[in-house]
């Protein structure tokens, strides 16, 4: 009678389990130990991702695909939202000078007025593209620094080899840019375009290409790709033909100089001093005005042009074996 009883009970037991309580007993026990440090592990690998990506990482919902950023789609969006911004606040402001001087005619406008009225229209039309990138970037899952500053990007050396660079390259483009239309662009006179120019285009065109865009990319694409498409994001956003191809060499010479300090300050003092040099070359009437218009004897203008093209080989092998090296002490980081 009592093995009985403890015949019934155990199957009792069995049957509520739905199996024999004794082995599932036993492999309930063993995953109960073990779940823990599973998810001990997951949760450091995801740590580990957040900290490779600058913190870029994030846990997609349940049942959804985790959102990549930036995307093709993003870029485009992106670009349109610096030239959006540009053309309602440029229009915005036309307005407001129609009805704050009643028949004011914008292209007659005296030079240091003009200069005073695109400053202040570039400024903040560029400030709300910044921010508008800034709040698409948060809304499309970007996370993490954007902007990197150092003291260690203020190497005199480095400033002049990438100013004297910036200088090659305009000469070797000079065959190219012969063909292309005059650049029409007229930004005023006086201490307002100055500023505009080697003031507040330098501090806000770097923080979004070379700090928001080049970042971006960079955490996702890695350095190269990224070195390239913000440099051809930079040289897009001027759209007039001859600026375009200008400002994307000038963007690939910039990004190697930020990705290789990690300092915006280096940048934004190489922009400043390439825009001073084109605003010194306008006030004196040499706004298009190609170097071999300057010098007349032609064997010598082949010498510089030479010399230019050399500088401009070696110093490309150079970026490329350097920026080969970042990437791959990236790959290292990241596996380490």
């Amino acid at each position: 009678m009592e093995a009985k009883k403890e015949d019934r009970a155990e199957l009792h037991s069995a049957g509520r389990s739905g199996a024999p309580a004794t082995g599932r007993e036993e492999v309930g026990q063993a995953s109960g130990v073990e779940a823990p440090a599973s998810g001990a592990k997951k949760d450091a690998a995801a740590e580990a991702a957040k900290e490779r990506t600058g913190g870029a990482a994030r846990t997609a919902p349940q049942g959804l695909p985790e959102r990549k950023f930036p995307t093709i789609g993003d870029l485009f969006a992106m670009l349109g939202v610096v030239l959006g911004a540009q053309v309602v606040i440029g229009l915005l402001g036309m307005l407001f000078l129609q009805f704050a001087v009643p028949g004011s005619d914008f292209k007659a406008m005296a030079p240091e007025a003009l200069g005073r009225f695109n400053a202040v229209v570039y400024v903040v039309s560029m400030a709300a593209a910044l921010g508008g990138l800034l709040y698409y970037r948060r809304a499309r899952g970007g996370r993490g620094r954007w902007a990197r500053f150092s003291t260690r990007g203020l190497n005199p050396a480095l400033l002049l080899w990438g100013f004297v660079l910036i200088c090659a390259a305009g000469v070797v483009l000079e065959p190219l840019l012969a063909q292309l239309p005059d650049l029409s662009l007229n930004v005023g006179r006086g201490l307002w375009t100055l500023l505009m120019l080697v003031l507040f285009a330098p501090v806000l065109e770097e923080l979004i290409c070379r700090g928001l865009v080049l970042g971006t990319l960079r955490a996702r694409y890695g350095v190269t790709l990224a070195w390239l498409v913000s440099a051809l994001f930079f040289g897009v956003m001027h759209l007039q033909p001859v600026q375009v191809i200008n400002a994307f060499v000038v963007g690939l010479i910039l990004g190697y100089v930020y990705i290789s300090t990690d300092s915006l300050w280096s940048v934004m003092i190489l922009h400043a001093m390439n825009n001073a040099v084109a605003y010194l070359m306008m006030i004196t009437g040499h706004a298009n005005t190609l170097l071999i218009d300057l010098i007349h004897n032609r064997v010598v203008y082949v010498a510089v042009y030479v010399v230019a093209v050399a500088l401009l080989i070696v110093s490309g092998r150079m970026m490329l074996l350097a920026l080969r090296r970042i990437k791959e002490a990236e790959k290292n980081r990241a596996a380490a």
